[in-house]
């Protein structure tokens, strides 16, 4: 039997994204956080679950990026946007710092066709959100958390999303890039040069 491995499909965060993030951590060294690396950032687009069969999930992204680039499935690149950084998930269990934004229609018919595809459908409310760092609530010690709500102009063009593996350690979840897949339509980018 093939070994079990916990798979997530989400959007790289690369470029001016990436230096944002990693320019606003650097503006909060001193908090008592595991921060997150520039490597690692991702946003989740299909949640994690637990799979045996690796190479039967990529041959279905690698159908449905085909899809895409014939025409077949009617997505095109995007922008995402986010506009504050708060304690996550919500104020009354802090464990996450993450910057936060509105998803657009096109990110949650991106979501939606790839959980048709994988057969994995989620019906939670989907929150976009790219996490900067891990940490327990005790760590900020008596004087408890700081006040934390920072306005940002982040963006970011998504065109590929990539499956993951995440191996769980005590000192936080490794993410494994198993395969990136393009979702830009190549006729389309040709016919406006």
């Amino acid at each position: 039997m093939d070994e079990i491995k916990r798979l997530f499909v989400a959007i790289p965060v690369k470029g001016q994204l990436q230096e944002v993030a990693l320019a606003w951590q650097a503006n909060h060294v001193g908090w008592p956080v595991n921060w997150i690396s520039g490597e690692a950032f991702h946003i989740t687009v299909v949640s994690p679950w637990m799979e045996t069969n690796v190479p039967s999930i990529v041959s279905k992204l690698d159908e449905f990026a085909q899809s895409v680039s014939t025409g077949k499935i009617d997505i095109k690149p995007f922008i995402i946007n986010f506009f504050k950084v708060v304690f996550g998930p919500n104020r009354f269990a802090p464990r996450l710092i993450w910057a936060e934004g509105q998803p657009p229609v096109s990110l949650l018919e991106l979501k939606n066709r790839l959980e048709q595809a994988l057969a994995k459908p989620d019906n939670r409310f989907y929150r976009l959100h790219l996490t900067l760092a891990r940490f327990l609530a005790s760590d900020f010690g008596p004087a408890g958390l700081p006040d934390l709500f920072d306005r940002v102009e982040w963006e970011s063009e998504i065109n590929s999303f990539i499956l993951f593996e995440s191996i769980m350690k005590p000192e936080g979840p490794e993410y494994i890039k198993i395969k990136e897949f393009s979702f830009a339509n190549l006729s389309q980018d040709q016919q406006a040069q």
